[in-house]
């Protein structure tokens, strides 16, 4: 009886696992990367430390308003400026940081506009 069952498992498993019997893709969803990438508030904030928070967006001087030192300060603007920072920081004509500081790199930009896209998760 053990000969005949594991030949009979074995086929069992070999039909069960063949690719016909999986469910075709639905051809009317387009899935992009930001569609499944999973990009933190840490990242983001070590970002923005580095390229916005070490010269101007400290929540001091004359950019007092703009304070992006912390996750709560960050979030905060984005809501009542979603447009204005992305123009200014993630479109393609983003013109910060200013000045000769480099320009963010493309994949950067995508991902702080997947994040908000996400709903600036925490």
């Amino acid at each position: 009886m053990k000969t005949l069952l594991l030949p009979a498992l074995l086929c069992l498993l070999v039909y069960g696992c063949t690719a016909e019997h999986a469910p075709a893709p639905d051809p009317g969803i387009t899935v992009n990367a930001c569609d499944t990438a999973v990009i933190t508030s840490s990242y983001v904030l070590t970002v923005v430390a580095v390229n916005c928070t070490n010269r101007c967006h400290k929540g001091t001087g004359s950019t007092a308003s703009t304070n992006f030192t912390t996750y709560d300060g960050l979030k905060s603007y984005i809501v009542t400026n979603e447009a204005i920072f992305r123009e200014r920081v993630t479109s393609a004509t983003a013109d910060m940081p200013p000045g000769s500081s480099p320009k963010l790199a493309q994949s950067t930009r995508d991902s702080i506009n997947c994040w908000i896209s996400h709903g600036m998760p925490q």
